[in-house]
């Protein structure tokens, strides 16, 4: 399997590249957060347990099937816990080929507040709601167990990033591993400007639905896609009409 997994040295060079951003950026305290790639049908690369992000290389990343059986595993190495997590999003979203879980501080403070959560679903910064869509939270359920995977059945169709509350954030992506980690940093830097709005002491400002009656043109003129699964949502005001 290793000698399959070769043809494949791009994508692992890529989640490698992203892990040690996580690490650089912060968003991967100790050994938190794990990253899977979906370069065929029915494989998946994805990154092992107990293995700081900043320290992966590509030799240590193990494979495994759309139903978790392990395909190829380092010695001494096997997946992340949170596999079927990855695993189940992709099955729910099959145009997926990348999943990251990350940690990023402000993130989780803000999955702690009732008015953090709230605001994160705002329509408040355009590249975050064009890439992104309503960022919502997910209700906490239990790490490395199949209920962390099943508690994103009523919301992973509607977004592409998401807060895990009092744990993380997972963000999804059509194309590329690289996008993920993009993706989430642009969610740490939506909790930061909330929070330094509030520190302010203002109103946060959402846009109007002619703001993002705009934003829809300019989706159209760069030929993206509308965040969540194809064919969610028509128009930006629909998706962040809650």
């Amino acid at each position: 399997m290793r000698e399959v997994l070769q043809k494949y040295k791009r994508e692992l060079d890529e989640m490698v590249e992203v892990c040690i951003r996580d690490g650089q950026l912060g968003y991967g305290a100790s050994v938190g957060g794990n990253l899977s790639y979906r370069v065929e049908e029915n494989l998946v690369l994805i990154t092992p347990t107990k293995t700081p992000k900043r320290k992966i290389t590509s030799d240590m990343i193990c494979a495994v099937d759309m139903e978790g059986n392990v395909l190829y595993a380092p010695e001494g190495k096997k997946p992340t816990g949170e596999a079927f997590m990855h695993l189940h999003i992709m099955k729910k979203r099959p145009e997926i080929k990348s999943v990251m879980h990350a940690h990023p501080p402000l993130c989780i403070g803000m999955s702690t507040s009732k008015e953090g959560k709230r605001a994160m679903m705002l329509p408040l910064i355009p590249e975050a709601m064009m890439l992104l869509g309503p960022i919502l939270t997910i209700p906490y359920a239990e790490p490395n167990a199949k209920a962390l995977g099943y508690v994103f059945d009523p919301y992973v169709a509607d977004a592409n990033g998401f807060i895990l509350e009092n744990h993380g954030v997972v963000a999804v992506s059509r194309s590329c591993a690289r996008d993920t980690i993009e993706y989430i940093q642009i969610m740490e830097s939506m909790a930061e400007s909330i929070l330094t709005a509030k520190l302010m002491g203002g109103e946060l400002k959402s846009l109007t639905e002619e703001d993002m009656n705009g934003l829809d043109r300019v989706i159209k003129d760069l030929k993206w896609e509308l965040p969540g699964a194809p064919g969610r949502y028509h128009t930006l005001s629909e998706a962040f009409d809650r």
